[in-house]
Protein backbone atom coordinates (compact mmCIF):
# COMPACT_ATOMS: atom_id res chain seq x y z
CA UNK A 1 0.00 0.00 0.00
CA UNK A 2 3.04 2.21 0.68
CA UNK A 3 4.16 1.73 -2.73
CA UNK A 4 1.04 2.42 -4.50
CA UNK A 5 -0.03 5.39 -2.54
CA UNK A 6 3.78 6.53 -4.09
CA UNK A 7 3.22 6.05 -7.62
CA UNK A 8 -0.81 7.92 -7.20
CA UNK A 9 0.81 10.54 -5.29
CA UNK A 10 3.34 10.65 -8.07
CA UNK A 11 0.30 11.01 -10.48
CA UNK A 12 0.50 7.47 -12.04
CA UNK A 13 -3.33 6.65 -12.99
CA UNK A 14 -2.43 3.21 -13.87
CA UNK A 15 -0.99 0.25 -11.86
CA UNK A 16 -0.03 -3.51 -12.71
CA UNK A 17 -0.82 -6.00 -9.80
CA UNK A 18 0.43 -9.96 -9.98
CA UNK A 19 -1.21 -12.19 -8.47
CA UNK A 20 -0.68 -16.41 -8.24
CA UNK A 21 -3.34 -18.43 -7.41
CA UNK A 22 -3.54 -22.54 -6.99
CA UNK A 23 -0.80 -22.59 -4.44
CA UNK A 24 -0.77 -25.73 -1.92
CA UNK A 25 -2.52 -24.78 1.30
CA UNK A 26 -4.27 -21.92 -0.53
CA UNK A 27 -7.59 -21.88 1.12
CA UNK A 28 -11.20 -19.57 -0.71
CA UNK A 29 -10.20 -17.06 2.68
CA UNK A 30 -6.61 -16.87 0.89
CA UNK A 31 -8.82 -15.28 -2.36
CA UNK A 32 -10.58 -13.10 -0.53
CA UNK A 33 -7.33 -11.52 0.57
CA UNK A 34 -6.28 -10.30 -2.59
CA UNK A 35 -10.16 -9.08 -3.55
CA UNK A 36 -9.48 -7.24 -0.19
CA UNK A 37 -6.21 -5.84 -1.40
CA UNK A 38 -7.48 -4.62 -5.00
CA UNK A 39 -10.48 -2.86 -3.06
CA UNK A 40 -8.28 -0.67 -1.00
CA UNK A 41 -5.87 0.09 -3.78
CA UNK A 42 -8.87 1.22 -5.48
CA UNK A 43 -10.16 3.12 -3.04
CA UNK A 44 -6.68 4.46 -2.44
CA UNK A 45 -6.19 5.79 -6.13
CA UNK A 46 -9.67 7.16 -5.90
CA UNK A 47 -9.00 9.42 -2.86
CA UNK A 48 -5.72 10.59 -4.16
CA UNK A 49 -6.41 11.12 -8.32
CA UNK A 50 -10.27 11.33 -7.92
CA UNK A 51 -10.74 9.84 -11.43
CA UNK A 52 -8.76 8.01 -13.95
CA UNK A 53 -7.44 5.36 -11.91
CA UNK A 54 -7.38 2.14 -13.82
CA UNK A 55 -5.94 -1.32 -12.13
CA UNK A 56 -4.66 -4.11 -14.71
CA UNK A 57 -4.47 -7.12 -12.47
CA UNK A 58 -2.91 -10.24 -14.08
CA UNK A 59 -3.67 -13.28 -12.10
CA UNK A 60 -1.58 -16.54 -13.13
CA UNK A 61 -1.41 -20.17 -11.91
CA UNK A 62 0.88 -22.02 -10.06
CA UNK A 63 2.66 -24.29 -11.71
CA UNK A 64 4.83 -26.72 -9.46
CA UNK A 65 8.28 -26.58 -10.93
CA UNK A 66 11.32 -28.73 -10.66
CA UNK A 67 14.12 -28.14 -8.32
CA UNK A 68 11.50 -26.20 -6.15
CA UNK A 69 10.24 -26.87 -2.60
CA UNK A 70 6.61 -27.66 -4.32
CA UNK A 71 8.27 -30.59 -6.84
CA UNK A 72 6.44 -32.82 -5.57
CA UNK A 73 3.19 -31.28 -5.27
CA UNK A 74 0.48 -31.82 -8.54
CA UNK A 75 -1.11 -28.41 -10.13
CA UNK A 76 -4.59 -27.49 -8.96
CA UNK A 77 -7.25 -29.04 -10.72
CA UNK A 78 -8.83 -27.00 -13.17
CA UNK A 79 -12.03 -26.71 -10.84
CA UNK A 80 -10.41 -25.69 -7.93
CA UNK A 81 -8.79 -22.65 -10.29
CA UNK A 82 -12.21 -21.83 -12.63
CA UNK A 83 -13.98 -21.69 -8.46
CA UNK A 84 -11.40 -19.76 -7.60
CA UNK A 85 -10.91 -17.21 -10.66
CA UNK A 86 -14.68 -16.97 -10.35
CA UNK A 87 -14.64 -15.55 -6.24
CA UNK A 88 -11.98 -13.44 -8.05
CA UNK A 89 -14.34 -12.21 -10.42
CA UNK A 90 -17.18 -12.20 -8.43
CA UNK A 91 -15.26 -10.03 -5.97
CA UNK A 92 -13.73 -7.33 -7.87
CA UNK A 93 -16.32 -6.02 -10.40
CA UNK A 94 -15.62 -2.75 -10.28
CA UNK A 95 -15.58 0.08 -12.90
CA UNK A 96 -11.80 0.71 -13.41
CA UNK A 97 -10.77 -2.95 -12.46
CA UNK A 98 -9.44 -5.25 -15.58
CA UNK A 99 -8.23 -8.79 -14.81
CA UNK A 100 -6.68 -11.27 -16.71
CA UNK A 101 -5.54 -14.67 -16.32
CA UNK A 102 -3.51 -17.89 -18.06
CA UNK A 103 -6.31 -20.08 -19.68
CA UNK A 104 -6.42 -23.22 -18.19
CA UNK A 105 -5.07 -25.24 -21.11
CA UNK A 106 -2.12 -23.78 -21.56
CA UNK A 107 -1.60 -24.17 -18.05
CA UNK A 108 -2.09 -27.99 -18.31
CA UNK A 109 0.48 -28.13 -20.84
CA UNK A 110 3.46 -25.93 -19.08
CA UNK A 111 2.60 -28.09 -15.92
CA UNK A 112 3.11 -31.60 -18.58
CA UNK A 113 5.99 -29.95 -20.02
CA UNK A 114 7.88 -28.46 -16.83
CA UNK A 115 7.10 -31.98 -14.72
CA UNK A 116 7.08 -34.56 -17.73
CA UNK A 117 10.73 -36.90 -18.37
CA UNK A 118 12.19 -38.27 -21.88
CA UNK A 119 9.05 -39.84 -22.52
CA UNK A 120 7.85 -36.32 -23.49
CA UNK A 121 10.20 -36.09 -26.76
CA UNK A 122 8.05 -38.31 -29.19
CA UNK A 123 4.64 -36.49 -27.76
CA UNK A 124 6.12 -33.36 -28.91
CA UNK A 125 7.76 -34.38 -32.37
CA UNK A 126 3.89 -35.48 -32.91
CA UNK A 127 2.28 -32.75 -32.10
CA UNK A 128 4.24 -30.29 -33.94
CA UNK A 129 3.92 -32.76 -37.36
CA UNK A 130 0.19 -32.39 -36.23
CA UNK A 131 0.14 -28.51 -36.42
CA UNK A 132 1.20 -27.36 -33.23
CA UNK A 133 3.08 -23.84 -33.20
CA UNK A 134 3.30 -20.87 -31.54
CA UNK A 135 1.27 -22.42 -28.73
CA UNK A 136 1.70 -19.26 -26.43
CA UNK A 137 -0.28 -17.30 -28.49
CA UNK A 138 -3.86 -17.89 -27.51
CA UNK A 139 -5.16 -17.72 -30.97
CA UNK A 140 -2.90 -20.31 -32.23
CA UNK A 141 -2.77 -22.49 -29.29
CA UNK A 142 -4.63 -26.16 -30.34
CA UNK A 143 -4.64 -28.11 -27.08
CA UNK A 144 -6.52 -31.02 -29.44
CA UNK A 145 -3.53 -31.42 -30.96
CA UNK A 146 -1.82 -31.79 -27.82
CA UNK A 147 -4.57 -34.25 -26.66
CA UNK A 148 -4.11 -36.46 -29.41
CA UNK A 149 -0.63 -36.66 -29.26
CA UNK A 150 -0.51 -37.79 -25.58
CA UNK A 151 -3.27 -40.50 -26.79
CA UNK A 152 -1.52 -42.42 -29.67
CA UNK A 153 1.65 -42.38 -27.57
CA UNK A 154 -0.30 -43.74 -24.93
CA UNK A 155 0.59 -41.19 -22.05
CA UNK A 156 -1.57 -40.22 -19.51
CA UNK A 157 -1.07 -36.51 -18.97
CA UNK A 158 -2.59 -36.79 -15.14
CA UNK A 159 0.51 -38.81 -14.31
CA UNK A 160 2.45 -36.11 -14.14
CA UNK A 161 0.06 -33.03 -13.17
CA UNK A 162 -2.39 -34.32 -10.98
CA UNK A 163 -0.65 -36.40 -8.14
CA UNK A 164 1.48 -36.07 -5.64
CA UNK A 165 5.39 -37.47 -5.48
CA UNK A 166 6.41 -39.28 -2.54
CA UNK A 167 9.74 -38.72 -1.02
CA UNK A 168 11.30 -41.21 -2.28
CA UNK A 169 10.32 -41.23 -6.00
CA UNK A 170 13.11 -40.82 -8.85
CA UNK A 171 12.35 -37.85 -9.83
CA UNK A 172 12.75 -36.78 -13.87
CA UNK A 173 15.05 -34.55 -12.97
CA UNK A 174 17.06 -35.51 -10.32
CA UNK A 175 19.71 -36.45 -12.26
CA UNK A 176 20.35 -32.62 -12.95
CA UNK A 177 22.54 -30.72 -10.42
CA UNK A 178 21.21 -27.34 -9.47
CA UNK A 179 22.98 -26.62 -7.02
CA UNK A 180 20.65 -27.17 -4.14
CA UNK A 181 20.18 -30.63 -2.38
CA UNK A 182 17.28 -32.82 -2.91
CA UNK A 183 17.05 -32.54 0.96
CA UNK A 184 16.97 -29.00 1.46
CA UNK A 185 13.90 -28.83 -0.81
CA UNK A 186 11.67 -31.35 1.33
CA UNK A 187 12.63 -29.48 4.17
CA UNK A 188 11.73 -26.46 3.12
CA UNK A 189 8.40 -28.55 1.60
CA UNK A 190 7.51 -29.65 4.71
CA UNK A 191 8.24 -26.17 6.27
CA UNK A 192 5.49 -24.41 3.80
CA UNK A 193 3.03 -26.90 4.67
CA UNK A 194 2.94 -25.93 8.22
CA UNK A 195 3.79 -22.25 8.33
CA UNK A 196 6.86 -22.29 9.36
CA UNK A 197 8.63 -18.89 7.61
CA UNK A 198 12.07 -19.92 6.62
CA UNK A 199 15.15 -17.48 8.50
CA UNK A 200 17.15 -14.88 6.74
CA UNK A 201 20.32 -17.50 4.93
CA UNK A 202 22.24 -14.43 5.13
CA UNK A 203 22.71 -14.11 8.65
CA UNK A 204 22.64 -18.07 9.27
CA UNK A 205 23.57 -20.34 6.96
CA UNK A 206 21.28 -23.41 6.36
CA UNK A 207 23.04 -25.67 4.53
CA UNK A 208 21.19 -25.36 1.31
CA UNK A 209 24.44 -26.79 -1.16
CA UNK A 210 24.20 -23.75 -3.07
CA UNK A 211 28.06 -23.31 -1.90
CA UNK A 212 29.30 -26.10 -3.81
CA UNK A 213 28.48 -24.54 -7.14
CA UNK A 214 30.15 -21.34 -6.02
CA UNK A 215 33.53 -22.46 -4.59
CA UNK A 216 35.44 -20.48 -7.10
CA UNK A 217 33.72 -17.26 -6.53
CA UNK A 218 33.67 -18.00 -3.27
CA UNK A 219 37.27 -18.32 -2.64
CA UNK A 220 37.38 -14.55 -4.44
CA UNK A 221 35.72 -12.65 -1.74
CA UNK A 222 36.26 -12.36 1.65
CA UNK A 223 34.44 -14.86 3.66
CA UNK A 224 31.95 -12.36 5.73
CA UNK A 225 30.39 -11.44 2.80
CA UNK A 226 28.78 -14.84 2.40
CA UNK A 227 27.57 -15.68 6.34
CA UNK A 228 28.29 -19.43 5.37
CA UNK A 229 30.77 -21.87 7.06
Amino acid sequence: MQATRAAFDAGWNRIKLYFMIGLPTETDEDIGEIVRLIREIRAQGRAIRRRGVRLNVSVATFVPKPHTPFQWVPLASRETIEHRQALLRGGVRRRGVHLSWSHWDSTWLEAILARGDRRLGPVILRAWQAGARFDAWNEHFRPDLWQQAFEEDGIAPSFFTARERGHEEVLPWDHIDAGITRQFLWEEYQRALTGVPSPDCRADCRGCGILRAFAQERARVADGEWGCP
